[in-house]
């Protein structure tokens, strides 16, 4: 696929909300680092178990919480909450980095932020911001995993495509106490965005102040020039041993009904003409409400953007 690909040069001026905090700090540094014209790689052991994460599929528009299955079969449940405003050049927030109390064998459960559009150009011309794509053909989804990415594909390096420019993190690997400088309320925040560049094609990554790399308009079925849904909150990957649900938890284990969940901060869009965009989210996807719910607080008090709750307890019965 990249025989003859000329590696791309991140040019963003202004970068805004993207690259908010510093730099951060992993276990890794402390034996050294990594020559310019190289990256650190993270080697995962052969028997390491492998399977994909995607975003919350396409839902009618009226309903802000829906269920998507009611199988006993393995699944990944979404709380998360979707904004529609498009076309968007992308998203950025700063995503809470828990250690969550509970997790099960075979299973994770990740903070994330994605993006997605549809690769049906008729439903675009016929269709209005607000209105959610009838398929999200062409996604990325990028976010901060409890389990070092030890059971879960396709993350970091391992997805296949995804061009990594710095040397300065190792993709799959944890940071350590206080690797980055961002946090609120005791918990430790990392700054993570999606976007495109003016005159550009790729679709970029940055973590804090940075730019990690891209990943090539190649990669997908169909022309990417825009997204037209961006979604934020917690997958849980619910392996339902025989036909239960499990206890493993999303984000710090409590509904943003309960009070004291687990926040996204500070969402922002990347509009198509690149500037950031104050984005309230107008809908919501839960796969088990009652599991894990997700919620819009409002704007954030202390940096632009939106704050969003989400997570809970999992347990057994509780999509029933």
């Amino acid at each position: 696929m990249f025989q003859g690909h000329k590696i791309q040069v991140y040019n963003r001026s202004g970068m805004g909300s993207i690259g908010r905090g510093s730099s951060v700090e992993q276990e890794w540094h402390s034996s050294g680092s990594c020559p310019a014209g190289t990256i650190p790689i993270r080697r995962l052991p052969k028997n390491a178990i492998e399977s994909n994460i995607t975003m919350m599929q396409p839902f009618p528009p009226t309903s802000n919480t829906i269920v998507t299955d009611n199988s006993n079969s393995p699944r990944d449940e979404f709380a998360v909450a979707v904004g529609l405003d498009w076309p968007y050049h992308g998203a950025s927030a700063l995503l809470p980095s828990y250690r969550p109390a509970k997790i099960e064998l075979r299973e994770s459960s990740i903070t994330c932020i994605g993006i997605a559009a549809t690769v049906d150009t008729a439903w675009v011309m016929d269709h209005h911001p607000g209105d959610f794509p009838p398929d999200t053909t062409n996604q990325i989804v990028v976010g901060l995993m409890n389990d070092g990415a030890k059971r879960q594909r396709c993350y970091n390096l391992q997805c296949h495509g995804f061009v990594q420019t710095s040397n300065k993190i190792a993709l799959g690997t944890s940071f350590i106490d206080g690797g980055s400088s961002i946090s609120y309320d005791g918990v430790p925040y990392v700054s993570m965005s999606i976007h495109k560049v003016s005159g550009q094609q790729q679709w970029w990554v940055s973590v804090n102040d940075t730019v990690i790399g891209y990943f090539p308009h190649t990669l997908f079925p169909t022309f990417f020039p825009n997204s037209h849904v961006n979604q934020l909150g917690g997958i849980v990957h619910n392996s339902r041993p025989h036909g239960m649900h499990t206890d493993t938890v999303m984000g710090n284990g409590r509904t943003p009904e309960s009070g004291g969940s687990a926040v996204v901060k500070a969402y922002l869009a990347i509009a198509a003409n690149g500037m950031d965009k104050k984005d309230r989210p107008i809908t919501f996807g839960a796969t088990a409400p009652k599991c894990y719910d997700a919620a819009v607080l409002g704007q954030d008090p202390a940096v632009p953007g939106y704050n969003i709750a989400y997570g809970g307890p999992g347990g057994s019965g509780c999509d029933q």
